[in-house]
């Protein structure tokens, strides 16, 4: 019973990886036609259905490693049968039953990481097509484009705060460098600094992005005369926010936060929406950064009682 059951779980799962292969092609062949057009609303349909698609892929991908891990189980399961089993026909039929299993599980592996690369490659495709055509139909409030970059500063690092914390208060930082203690004029106190981060060779810093539950397309900028974010002083930003099909978010209620992963601190001030300049165009007062490094922006946005997340990394 159990290998007539893998077979047929191997079956449907290669019967997905086949549909979900078509779909792939046929996702890039709408991408390479939508790279040619000037409508930016076929390049935002056609970027939502890849980007779902993506999504599709990569929840199918887990339901197949599930049925993986319960196929590895039931191995298992097998082996210590047939170690207890004296020598005899049984002996060779429970053999039998073990080798087939043993090999499908390889297959099942192969497949789900294809779903897998698959799915991130459709998403990095789908996020590319879908920030060309937001900034295209949110001009002119788009002034940046890429990432958010830091002004250059001779102003001194300042002192961390422990609003926010990166780690767990009971845990020792571990992506700090040892601490470097100093003495700074007309200060009593000597305290050590943290100096270091792990920070991802991969990191995402683009000015947009879109949410955790991929309903909000969002892009933030400073508000500066060059885009670059100022150290150690009080500046504006502008967000703006829509719904995946490119019509403004309007009326969102929005919560910020700011801190640096591997460091105990978050911002020295706290940022919040002030005014909603046009539909889906916000600005957000008393943004501070008081050291480069990497910073994470987190956005918490709610509207008509639903809630998502968007996140910003940036590197100063």
């Amino acid at each position: 019973m159990q290998v007539k059951l893998t077979c047929r779980e191997g079956c449907i799962a290669i019967c997905l990886l086949f549909s979900f292969t078509a779909t792939a092609i046929e996702n890039n062949n709408l991408l390479e036609d939508s790279v040619h057009s000037d409508n930016s609303h076929t390049m935002i349909r056609i970027g939502e259905k890849m980007l779902h698609s993506a999504e599709a892929a990569q929840a199918e991908s887990i339901s197949l490693s599930l049925h993986s891990n319960r196929l590895r189980k039931s191995l298992n399961q097998l082996r210590r049968q047939l170690h207890a089993l004296p020598k005899g026909r049984e002996h060779q039929l429970l053999k039998h039953t073990t080798d087939i299993v043993a090999k499908e599980i390889p297959l099942w592996q192969e497949q789900i990481s294809r779903l897998r690369n698959q799915a991130l490659e459709q998403r990095k495709r789908a996020l590319i097509l879908l920030e060309k055509a937001y900034v295209r139909t949110w001009q002119p409030h788009i002034r940046l484009t890429g990432r958010i970059r830091g002004a250059e500063s001779d102003n001194s690092i300042a002192g961390h705060n422990i609003s926010i914390r990166s780690v767990h208060p009971g845990k020792l930082n571990m992506n700090s460098s040892p601490g470097k203690r100093g003495s700074t004029p007309g200060m009593s106190l000597e305290i050590p600094s943290l100096s270091g981060q792990n920070i991802p060779d991969e990191l995402n810093l683009s000015s947009s992005r879109i949410s955790r539950k991929l309903t909000v397309f969002a892009h933030v900028e400073p508000e500066t005369a060059t885009t670059l974010v100022p150290l150690n002083q009080m500046h504006q930003w502008r967000l703006i926010l829509s719904k995946l099909d490119g019509q403004p978010l309007s009326g969102a209620e929005i919560a910020i936060e700011g801190h640096m992963p591997g460091h105990v601190h978050g911002l020295p001030t706290q940022p919040r929406v002030t005014e909603e300049m046009a539909p889906g165009v916000y600005r957000v007062q008393g943004v501070k950064f008081q050291m480069p490094g990497w910073w994470v922006m987190t956005f918490n946005i709610r509207v008509n009682h639903q809630d998502d997340t968007v996140t910003f990394n940036i590197r100063l």
